[in-house]
């Protein structure tokens, strides 16, 4: 998740004598720069009383009211806010819609794979040497070695296989949903044709019935 530098973030926390295991929070975006400031504190406890009024609020939350003592900032690159932010974001989805977007994404991410490990190819004969280390590299190896096309295309493609192992970790597993859905709907037409095969009215049968 990007963090707008011109947001501020903070957590209303509800029944505080709970422990923060059992604590259950609302994250609040306020327009802004500065941080933790009064200002921006006054602006987080109006969105929540907004958010109270309008019942966008759980009713078995904040049973002893909203104050600034239920209100707490969170730094932009709290590891925190980042969770935080992502279930808010999963839970505004569709298990289908968030498998669509997986599969959207692993797709460029394979491409990225692919496409920079074409560009690596030229290098297999130097990086299989280099690593079983069964004979010297030759002059011309070294010389491919020494340009920096070659030390940034290795980097790159390791990159790119680092990014899709790390978002396929993180995935939902809803992708599947998409492949189920597809199915679903190639086997629909293929019954349909068969129905629609089965109905057809035999033309010899026809013919049989019009010369009688």
């Amino acid at each position: 998740m990007s963090v707008n530098s011109s947001v501020s973030y903070f957590v209303a926390v509800s029944e505080l004598d709970k422990s923060p295991e059992e604590q259950e929070g609302i994250l609040i975006e306020v327009k802004g720069k500065g941080g933790d400031t009064k200002k921006n504190r006054s602006k987080a406890l109006s969105i929540i009383h907004q958010m109270w009024e309008k019942g966008e609020i759980e009713p078995d939350l904040f049973p002893d009211g909203i104050s600034q003592e239920n209100i707490f900032y969170v730094p932009a690159d709290s590891p925190n806010l980042k969770s935080s932010s992502a279930l808010k974001e999963s839970q505004t989805l569709s298990p289908v819609v968030q498998g669509a977007q997986e599969i959207i994404q692993l797709t460029k991410l394979q491409i990225e794979v692919q496409e920079t490990a074409a560009e690596a190819s030229p290098y297999v004969g130097i990086v299989k040497t280099v690593l079983e280390r069964t004979r010297p590299l030759t002059p011309e190896e070294k010389d491919v070695a020494k340009d920096k096309k070659y030390g940034k295309t290795i980097e790159k493609l390791g990159l790119a296989i680092a990014n899709q192992e790390e978002y396929q970790g993180k995935c939902t597993g809803n992708g599947h949903l998409i492949l189920n859905a597809i199915a679903w709907q190639l086997n629909q037409g293929v019954n349909l044709k068969s129905d629609a095969v089965n109905n057809e009215p035999n033309k010899d049968n026809k013919q049989k019935e019009d010369k009688d």
